[in-house]
């Protein structure tokens, strides 16, 4: 039965094969002119919150919210991201998440930054379409390496964004430094939003214009059953490694507090590992992608979650003092390692076995389990941190990360099924890739 649904409505494979670079270039230009400065906003971001009035409880409640809400805004977002197009929900949202910097930016208590976070959350519904709109642009065999172009450049720029956050605060202050880079957190977001209302274009043709018309609430829930379904018949491996993933880091959410307070890593050395982590994930990421590419992609997810467990085990043994510095740069090694392979690997396999015709909802869906249990778990990781012990989480994570590898072993390599299918009959290409979505 679930096949034949499958097959009622298959794929456009003139548009799954078509690459569609200005969609890729776009967004990356826009992130290129939006992140430094959303990430120098953030630098100093808890102690503004202190300014304003809130206590750590409170700063972990506003985190933990707009988690949530976010969480559960990715549901109608992935559905109307299969219904009214990409493109729409994307230029759209861009324009209403700006305005929410503006917003923050005069807000005279923390109620007002909960109030402009809980916005954004429900705006960011758009997020199941920008994953989609990147997996429909690119072939399966260039799927990594598109994916390593959207994460590096972006994360390139961010380097600097320590420094500009440095050069407000010095002359401002933290309260009225965090301000003026919200105002320019809201000017960026304007720029970028036009940036993607000139050159993004829409991957699907079939969308339904008339979607409000009819039972949007019954037809959601018919759509996101069959999802479910495509979901768990195909990546339940994956996605189960998936969701322990974010149970381990939920629980280790107070990485940081743990690292500069418990094993007392000195603030230089803290600043000094952030920059070197981010060159090396930059340095590393289109390698990997090209690996994923060319011999698949679990060998590099598994690479990914050996680094992770390595670099679990290492900051849960880490002695407390000086001597901890060695394994706190080891973590960070093995950890930018590791996130280099996955966020280049594990995009791609989703994107290989999900159909398009159910991206939007299946990515909805996959993040709102994600954050759902990243979020709880983050509150679990602070209590067991602050009434038992510190290390207790970090130990617990070594459990989950050596369950994740194990589940690995499970996964199929998806890059490898898709060649054959193509290979058996390389005139008739898209009949090969349909049949394999069947399977």
């Amino acid at each position: 039965m679930l096949e034949a649904e499958i097959e009622d409505k298959p794929p456009d494979k003139a548009l799954e094969k078509k690459v569609l670079w200005s969609n890729v270039i776009g967004l990356t230009i826009s992130w290129l002119i939006w992140n430094p400065v959303q990430n120098a906003t953030y630098t100093y971001w808890q102690v503004f919150l202190l300014g304003l009035g809130a206590t750590p409880i409170i700063i972990s409640l506003i985190s933990a919210i707009s988690t949530i809400i976010l969480s559960i805004s990715r549901i109608p977002g992935g559905y109307l991201t299969d219904k009214v197009g990409r493109v729409r929900l994307i230029t759209t949202m861009t324009f209403v998440i700006t305005g929410t910097y503006l917003m923050m930016a005069f807000a005279p208590s923390w109620e007002w930054i909960l109030i402009a976070n809980i916005i954004s959350s429900i705006a960011l519904f758009y997020q199941p379409a920008l994953q989609a709109i990147i997996a429909d642009s690119l072939p399966p065999e260039k799927r990594s390496r598109g994916y390593a172009v959207v994460n590096i450049l972006p994360t390139v720029v961010t380097v600097i964004s320590p420094y500009i956050a440095l050069i407000f605060v010095s002359r401002y202050g933290i309260i009225e430094g965090t301000r003026w880079l919200l105002i320019l957190s809201f000017i960026a977001g304007v720029i970028a939003g036009i940036v993607r209302l000139l050159t993004l274009k829409e991957t699907i043709d079939n969308h339904n214009q008339k979607v409000f018309e009819h039972s949007m609430l019954g037809d959601m829930k018919k759509e996101y059953v069959k999802a479910i379904k495509i979901i768990w018949q195909r990546m339940k491996y994956l996605l189960i490694g998936y969701l322990l993933a974010g149970v381990a880091e939920g629980l280790t959410f107070l990485f940081q507090l743990y690292t500069l307070e418990y094993l007392m890593i000195s603030t230089e050395m803290w600043a000094y590992l952030t920059i070197v982590s981010q060159i090396l994930f930059i340095g590393m990421a289109y390698p990997f992608s090209i690996l994923a590419d060319k011999i698949g992609r679990k060998k590099p997810i598994t690479f990914a979650i050996i680094c992770e467990f390595i670099a679990s085990v290492l900051i849960a043994i880490a002695p407390i003092g000086p001597s901890a510095e060695l394994y706190v740069i080891a973590f960070a090694v093995l950890g930018s390692m590791g996130n280099a392979a996955a966020t280049t690997s594990i995009p791609a396999m989703e994107a290989d076995l999900i159909p398009q015709e159910i991206r939007g909802k299946a990515y909805a869906v996959n993040e709102l389990l994600f954050s759902t249990i990243m979020a709880t778990f983050q509150l679990v990781g602070g209590y067991l941190y602050s009434a038992f012990s510190p290390r207790l989480p970090f130990i617990i994570s070594v459990l989950l990360w050596l369950l994740v590898i194990i589940l690995l072993l499970k996964v199929p390599e998806t890059l490898e099924k898709k060649t054959e299918s193509t290979s058996e009959n390389s005139e008739d290409t898209d009949a090969g890739e349909t049949q394999e979505l069947t399977q």
